[in-house]
């Protein structure tokens, strides 16, 4: 399938989600895999620190590392998490940025992983 997965059995810290996407990145790297399944549905609450980090930091750090290969992101969300997205003012902003069109990579919310993982093996845009 050439996809990465990262799967959270339980929320974190920062400290040990960036530890996880560090990890995820190296595993990438050595398999030259741009596509990663980001199963986030156990992992509590957006947190917009978290977010920001992400969006801002690493997936650029990322994108440069695999490049010329695209970072193409599905996630793999709760409802609950999703719900979030829309209705909590302290997070949508981080979200926003960090899907939007101008990121350096490619993201995509669904709520089922088959959904997600057709997305990634689909032609980037």
């Amino acid at each position: 399938m050439h996809i990465v997965f990262l799967r959270w059995q339980q929320p974190g810290t920062l400290a040990e989600v960036q530890h996880s996407y560090r990890a995820t990145l190296a595993l990438a790297l050595q398999h030259d895999c741009g596509n990663w399944l980001l199963d986030s549905r156990r992992c509590g609450p957006i947190r917009a620190e978290e977010t920001v980090w992400l969006s801002h930091t690493f997936f650029p750090e990322a994108v440069a590392q695999l490049s010329p290969r695209p970072l193409r992101l599905g996630v793999f969300s709760s409802l609950q998490r999703m719900e979030q997205m829309r209705t909590d003012t302290a997070i949508i902003p981080a979200v926003r940025a960090a899907l939007a069109a101008t990121q350096p990579y490619e993201a995509g919310i669904f709520i089922t992983e088959a959904e997600a993982v057709a997305w990634l093996q689909a032609p980037a845009v």
